[in-house]
């Protein structure tokens, strides 16, 4: 399996402790978890480590588009966070 990027392994992380809260679009990026580059190299990784969803508000009016981290990026992330942090 290959490695992640320092920046997409950042990115994971943020999404991981983000939860299936995830994080916002803010209009041009996922700022609060990286680059869009970023997540979608997460997104088309083999198994996909994150992936994009589509919220409406409460008033069914407005979409969100949120990134989520995957079951298969929880796995992942729980298994390697000891080699990445060391």
């Amino acid at each position: 399996m290959a490695l992640l990027s320092k920046e997409a392994w950042i990115a994971l992380t943020r999404l991981y402790a983000a939860g299936r809260r995830g994080v916002e679009y803010d209009g041009g990026r996922y700022a609060e978890a990286g680059s869009w580059p970023t997540l979608r190299a997460l997104r088309n990784h083999e198994p996909p480590l994150a992936r994009e969803i589509v919220r409406l508000d409460p008033h069914n009016q407005t979409t969100h588009y949120v990134a989520i981290i995957t079951d298969a990026g929880v796995e992942y992330y729980e298994k390697q966070r000891r080699m990445y942090n060391t």
